[in-house]
């Protein structure tokens, strides 16, 4: 009863190394994003909960992947979606013989002649009008979206599926820690950038106010108003701005962005179900097109207010695949 008692309170001892290893996650996650965070008393206190909910939301994520691509000659025949996301064979083993992670990898014999991978691509859509039977004629007009992948990159190559999957929480914590360091530097460009344009507004207000002040202003001033009540109009714009920015860029206005993001980490890092219906020339298409293919994807989002996405998908590779690939294919 007593040892219930304290793991319901966490102070067992299992509970207590938890606490220690999350202390050392949070010094981590500052010390990438802004060092002079660690100084603040009260930081652990403010920033465990946040870590909690966001290593627990990140270490589901790759349980969404759609099902793992194996990256070899006989799945091009074998598996349509390869098709889809390279132009042929030459293009995947560009990728895997450019890839320095998976290189490192097969280069340790401990590892195995197997390595689980998370590919990230870029996906674009395309306008064009196209050749295409609609209602029984052929026409060389219609209006078709042409999806396509670049960008391929081939990162954090595991020896097992079961490592693959524990490695992908940690590695998520990397990037989240990534946007939230992007969004801090975001808060203080934002401010110098204000700040400059209010000193560059008090002086046009001041050669305005008098004919006898002349400034010369290197930066291109036509962005200014030009008239006495549109500065003043704009003074008031960017005052509440900064005072809300000078405040976030304080030391525990900084502090409460890291917070806030850890206690929210669906806002700034998400995956999102992508499912694309394509013929064998990346067309979408309808579903009751028997040739197509579904190609399901989790696309990750990441940052808020500018977000970038990125395709996921994981992948296999056999070093004897890379291998065969190389002896077709290779210069």
């Amino acid at each position: 009863m007593f040892e219930s008692l304290l793991r319901k309170w966490g102070w067992d001892a299992a509970s207590r190394q938890q606490a220690r290893e999350r202390g050392l996650e949070i010094d981590r996650l500052l010390h990438a994003c802004d060092r002079r965070l660690c100084l603040l008393p009260n930081h652990q206190q403010a920033l465990a909960p946040g870590m909690r909910i966001s290593q627990d939301y990140l270490s589901t994520l790759t349980e969404k992947l759609p099902p793992v691509l194996e990256l070899s000659l006989p799945s091009f025949s074998r598996d349509r979606r390869l098709g889809l996301l390279f132009a042929g064979p030459s293009s995947l083993l560009e990728l895997l013989e450019g890839s320095d992670a998976l290189r490192d990898f097969f280069s340790h014999a401990a590892n195995g002649d197997e390595a689980w991978a998370l590919m990230t691509m870029r996906r674009s859509e395309t306008g064009r009008f196209g050749v295409a039977m609609e209602n029984g004629e052929l026409r060389n007009d219609v209006a078709q979206t042409v999806v396509s992948f670049d960008g391929h990159r081939l990162q954090m190559p595991c020896a097992s599926e079961d490592s693959f999957h524990r490695q992908s929480g940690e590695r998520a914590l990397h990037v989240l820690t990534a946007v939230i360091a992007g969004q801090l530097s975001l808060q203080e460009q934002t401010r110098l950038q204000l700040e400059a344009e209010q000193g560059r507004l008090q002086l046009r207000k001041l050669a305005l106010k008098s004919a006898a002040h002349v400034v010369l202003d290197e930066q291109d001033s036509d962005d200014l108003p030009e008239t006495l009540a549109g500065v003043d109009q704009r003074l008031k714009e960017i005052r509440p701005l900064l005072e809300s920015l000078r405040e976030l860029n304080s030391l525990e206005g900084g502090l409460d962005t890291v917070r806030h993001i850890l206690e929210h980490p669906r806002d700034y890092f998400s995956l999102e179900r992508v499912a694309l219906r394509l013929n064998r020339m990346g067309v979408k298409v309808g579903d009751g097109d028997e040739e197509s293919t579904l190609l399901q994807l989790e696309e990750l989002v990441l940052g808020k207010e500018h977000p970038t996405r990125r395709a996921l998908m994981a992948v296999r590779v056999r070093r004897e695949h890379v291998i065969e690939l190389r002896q077709q294919f290779g210069a």
